[in-house]
């Protein structure tokens, strides 16, 4: 799924580990690094951490901070060789001045050589395991490159078998590793590589004035026939995980035409798409024509769709305005004024279920759900599917007062979105961010007929990767 860069410059680079040409000459000639001190083991983190080292290797011993261009970063080995540090200089476009040096470590280093004895060149898939790199692995030399950095190892691989080639259990593996991906994809500080590489960033809160003046609608034809169309609306995803569409063929499947524009949907036991409309004996109450107060879908499976698309067909009823908000924006003032239920919140499950059409749906997520390694802010709010809680009895009340303050800022008229959908009108939100709902319509005077389909998640950042990483190379 992760379209980096550093990935895209492994086939580019990967001739260049094994090769001498005579085009490609290093900078300095190759010397042995003296370990002076013993090795000391590090974890793999410690690659986004800029610590000084007092202890380096004196310039003059190593040739490596009289470098004859000036463009290329200076390359620093700790004493113990436990840490490779790198710094770009201010002139290049990989400095940052907030985190100037990349501190990276051998293991790290080795295990993530791109070369193709290392990652299969079509599959770009790894030939080793990181189990098999030696914990006391050293730098024996380093040359620098306009293309990117060397590094001669020490050691060979451990617990090579077999079905592997014997040289991979032999010391002098040779790796170069493009300065994109050790300073651009790798470098910096962990929400840098979140933000450059899985193009994650903070979203845009949002309430009805903010959204009355940001609303994004796209033209069918713009949306579906041009990649600026389409990055228009990943980016609005990203941004306000809410935008429309206007002109859209009042066909039956267009909703899902609309949607493999951005990844596959996704199947659930309603369908690949499904009808939204009041109909007798509904078993969901989205198919009556009763209110249906702000939540978000299918919260009881382990998975939610990250997507919801819902295509206007039909719509000539009295009433059934939808209503959308920004749940991130109930969490901020939640957490702002409330930090105490802030906190029960993100700690105590809540059940989501469905029992019905011979369906027993079932799963505890907490109504806030924090994941820092990715970047992420997840919010869980259903009451139309929400079960009986699972919680001791002395802790109920707490929950509820929590709740209750939450459920306060997701009713607050100031904060919602309304729009009432016309025939030829879809919406596309993120499901596990913008809270959905519609006001009750009277089905006696006219019809109402929206046709719906999901996508996961991953397909949409699938898809926002991919379509940035073309517009940045200069496809489109």
């Amino acid at each position: 799924m992760l379209f980096s860069s550093s990935r895209r410059l492994v086939a580019r680079n990967s001739a260049l580990v094994a090769r001498h040409s005579p085009a490609v000459r290093p900078l300095f000639p190759t010397r042995p690094l003296p370990c002076l001190a013993p090795f000391h083991t590090t974890t793999a983190r410690s690659l986004h951490n800029s610590v000084p080292s007092p202890f380096s290797i004196p310039a003059e011993e190593l040739d490596l901070q009289r470098q004859p261009q000036p463009d290329l970063p200076t390359i620093t080995i700790a004493q113990d060789c436990a840490s490779v540090i790198v710094t770009p200089p201010q002139s290049s476009k990989f400095y940052r001045p907030h985190h100037p040096s990349t501190t990276l470590n051998p293991i790290w280093l080795r295990d993530n050589c791109p070369c193709p004895k290392c990652i299969h060149p079509s599959t770009r898939q790894k030939l080793h395991a990181s189990s098999q790199v030696p914990l006391d692995i050293t730098v024996s030399s380093v040359q620098i490159y306009p293309e990117g950095l060397e590094l001669t190892w020490s050691k060979g691989l451990e617990d090579v078998g077999d079905w592997e080639e014997p040289a991979k259990a032999k010391p002098g593996h040779k790796s170069l590793y493009p300065w994109e991906m050790i300073l651009g994809s790798y470098g910096g500080s962990p929400s840098d590589h979140r933000r450059e590489t899985r193009r994650n960033k903070q979203p845009v809160l949002w309430d009805d004035k903010s959204m009355q003046d940001n609303v994004l609608w796209l033209s069918y034809d713009e949306y579906m026939n041009t990649p600026e169309g389409l990055l228009k609306g990943l980016k609005q995803l990203q941004d306000y995980g809410l935008f429309f569409l206007k002109d859209v063929p009042t066909k039956d499947q267009e909703v899902a035409t609309v949607a493999e524009r951005i990844g596959h949907l996704r199947h659930t036991f309603y369908g690949r798409t499904w009808d939204v409309k009041s109909v007798p004996e509904a078993k969901n109450i989205a198919y009556t024509n009763l209110n249906l107060g702000l939540h978000m879908d299918l919260l009881y499976l382990e998975a939610p769709p990250g997507l919801q698309l819902l295509h206007s067909l039909e719509n000539s009823v009295p009433g059934g305005t939808s209503i959308f908000m920004d749940s991130f924006k109930a969490v901020e003032l939640l957490k702002k004024e409330h930090p105490q239920d802030f906190e029960i919140l993100t700690r105590t499950p809540t059940t989501f279920h469905y029992r019905n059409a011979d369906h027993h749906l079932h799963y505890n997520r907490p109504t806030i759900a924090l994941d820092s390694m990715n970047d992420t802010l997840t919010v869980n709010y259903s009451p139309p599917f929400q079960g009986p809680l699972e919680l001791p009895a002395d802790e109920v009340k707490p929950f509820y007062t929590a709740l209750k303050r939450f459920a306060s800022y997701v009713e607050r008229p100031d904060l919602q979105y309304r729009h009432t959908m016309r025939p030829g009108e879809c919406m596309v939100f993120a499901n596990r961010r913008v809270l959905h709902a519609r006001t009750a319509f009277d089905p006696t005077k006219g019809k109402r007929h929206l046709k719906g389909c999901y996508v996961d998640l991953d397909m949409y950042k699938d898809k926002l990767r991919t379509t940035v990483q073309a517009k940045e190379d200069g496809l489109f």
